[in-house]
C-alpha cells in the first residue's frame, strides 16, 4: 500500500505531470490525479463553494461591529415658518441644512452569535464536501485508468492469439502446398484466425472507449492515438495489507464524509440557538451627533451667522440604549425550535449512518482485496497448467495428432486463464486504491 500513499501525497505536487514528445501525451496514474485536480470542472465548482462560505462567514463576523452612517439634507421653506434664531413665526423664506452621523451596534444579540457559529461550521462543511468530491473524482479516475491498463493488457493477449493464428496459417499453407494436409484443415484455421482478428478489433475499441472516458473526466482534449500510458503499477503483495481495524480507525478519524456529518450536527445545533435567540432580549446602543445651518432667503436680511459658526453652535450629541423583549408572536418561534430540534436529531442519526456506511465500505474493500489475492494465486496456478496444456496441444497439432478444433479449445483455455490472472490483478489494484482513498 505504500506506493499508493505516494499517489495521495502527489495531489499537492506542482511538478510536471505529463510531457509531450512528438505530439504524444505521456500519462501515469499520479499524473491523471494531478491533472484532474487542476482541470476537473466539478472540483472547481466545489472550490468556489468553499470561497463563498468563507465570505458569508466573514460577513457574519463583521455583523458585531457598529453600523455607521452619515447624512446631509437641504430644505427650502417658503411662507410662514419658524425663524430659528428667534423661534418666532415669520413670513420669510429659509434655506436649511442638516448634517448628522449615526452609529449603532448590538450589545446583546443571541441570534447573531448563533448565526456566526453556524457560518463557521458551514465553512468547515464545505471544505469537507470539497474533499469528498475530490475523493470521488480520483476514485473514478483510478477506475478508468485501470480500465485502460486492463484493456491494454487484454489486447496484448488477443494479439498473441492472433499472432499464433497467423503462424499456424502460414504453416498450414506450406503443408498444403506440399500435399501434407487437406484444404478443410486450412479452412478451420482461417475461421479461427477471423475470430481472433475480430476479438482484437473489439479489444481495441474497448481500450479506446475506456481512454475517452478517462480524458473526459480529466477535461483534457487530445487524440486517443496520441496518448501513451506508463504502467507504473506494482505487483500483487498481500504482505502490504494491514489489519482491518487499522483502516476502520483511520476512516472514522480522517474521512471527510464523517467530518461533513459532524459539521451537519454543528449546523443543526447552531440553528436551534439562532431561532431561540430571536425570542430572547436584544440590547442595542446608539450614538448620534447632529448639527444644522439656516439662512434667510430674504434680500434685506444679511447672513449674520455664517455656515461654520452655525454648524459649531448648533451641534448636538445623543447616546441611548434600547432593549427589545419579544413576548408573543403566535407561537411561531416555539414550533420553529421544535422543528430545529428534530433536524438536530436527524443530523445525529445521519452521522451514525455515515459512520456505519464507511465501516461497511472499508470492510467490503478489505474483503475484495482478500478475494482478489486468492483469485490471483489460484489463477496463476491454473495458468501454469493451461500454458503447459497449450504447449503440448500445439506440438500435437503441428504433428497432426489433433485437429484444429481441439487446438482452438486449448488456445481458448489459455486465453481464459490469462484473462483470469489480469482480472484478479486489476481487482486487487482498484480495491487497494479505493481502500487507501477512503481512509484519507
Amino acid at each position: 500500500m505504500k506506493c499508493f500513499l505516494l499517489l495521495i501525497i502527489s495531489f499537492l505536487s506542482v511538478g510536471v505531470i505529463h510531457s509531450q514528445t512528438n505530439g504524444e501525451l505521456e500519462l501515469t496514474l499520479e499524473g491523471c490525479f494531478i491533472l484532474a485536480i487542476r482541470n476537473n470542472l466539478d472540483l472547481k465548482q466545489n472550490e468556489m463553494e468553499v470561497e463563498k462560505q468563507k465570505l458569508l462567514s466573514k460577513r457574519a463576523k463583521w455583523h458585531f461591529l457598529p453600523d455607521v452612517s452619515i447624512g446631509a439634507t437641504q430644505d427650502y421653506e417658503f411662507g410662514f415658518n419658524i425663524e430659528p434664531s428667534t423661534n418666532t413665526r415669520a413670513n420669510e423664506d429659509f434655506l436649511s441644512n442638516d448634517l448628522y452621523l449615526t452609529a449603532s451596534m448590538d450589545l446583546l444579540n443571541f441570534s447573531s452569535l448563533s448565526s456566526f457559529k453556524k457560518s463557521q461550521a458551514s465553512v468547515k462543511k464545505s471544505e469537507a464536501d470539497s474533499k469528498i468530491a475530490k475523493r470521488n473524482v480520483l476514485l473514478t479516475i483510478a477506475q478508468y485508468y485501470l480500465d485502460v491498463m486492463f484493456n491494454d493488457e487484454y489486447l496484448k493477449l488477443l494479439n498473441n492469439q492472433l499472432a499464433e493464428s497467423d503462424k499456424q496459417i502460414n504453416r498450414l499453407n506450406d503443408a498444403l502446398n506440399y500435399g501434407y494436409i487437406a484444404k478443410s484443415e486450412l479452412y478451420d484455421a482461417v475461421a479461427e484466425h477471423a475470430i481472433d482478428k475480430k476479438n482484437v478489433e473489439l479489444g481495441e475499441n474497448s481500450k479506446n472507449r475506456a481512454l475517452l472516458n478517462l480524458l473526459y473526466l480529466l477535461n483534457y482534449k487530445v487524440d486517443t492515438d496520441k496518448v501513451v500510458f506508463f504502467d507504473n503499477l506494482f505487483e500483487v503483495d498481500e504482505s502490504t495489507l494491514k489489519d482491518k481495524s487499522y483502516y476502520i480507525d483511520k476512516v472514522l478519524a480522517n474521512n471527510p464524509i464523517s467530518k461533513s456529518a459532524d459539521y451537519n450536527v454543528e449546523i443543526a445545533e447552531a440553528s436551534i440557538g439562532e431561532i431561540r435567540g430571536s425570542v430572547l432580549p436584544k440590547l442595542s446602543l446608539k450614538y448620534q451627533v447632529e448639527s444644522f445651518y439656516v439662512k434667510s432667503l430674504s434680500e434685506d436680511n444679511e447672513d449674520i451667522f455664517p455656515f461654520g459658526t452655525q454648524i459649531g453652535d448648533n451641534k448636538t450629541n445623543s447616546i441611548g440604549a434600547s432593549l427589545s423583549i419579544p413576548i408573543f408572536n403566535g407561537l411561531k418561534n416555539s414550533y420553529d425550535v421544535q422543528v430545529a430540534k428534530l433536524d438536530h436529531e436527524k443530523a445525529i442519526m445521519a452521522k451514525q449512518l455515515v459512520n456505519n456506511n464507511l465501516i461497511f465500505e472499508v470492510e467490503k474493500a478489505y474483503q475484495d482485496i482478500g478475494d482478489a489475492i486468492v483469485e490471483y494465486k489460484s489463477s496463476n496456478e491454473v495458468l501454469l497448467s493451461s500454458t503447459e496444456s497449450f504447449r503440448t496441444s500445439k506440438l500435437k497439432y503441428e504433428e497432426g495428432k489433433i485437429n484444429a478444433f481441439n487446438f482452438a479449445i486449448a488456445k481458448r483455455n489459455l486465453l481464459k486463464s490469462e484473462l483470469d490472472v489480469i482480472t484478479a490483478k486489476y481487482k486487487w489494484y482498484f480495491n487497494s486504491v479505493k481502500l487507501d482513498l477512503i481512509t484519507k
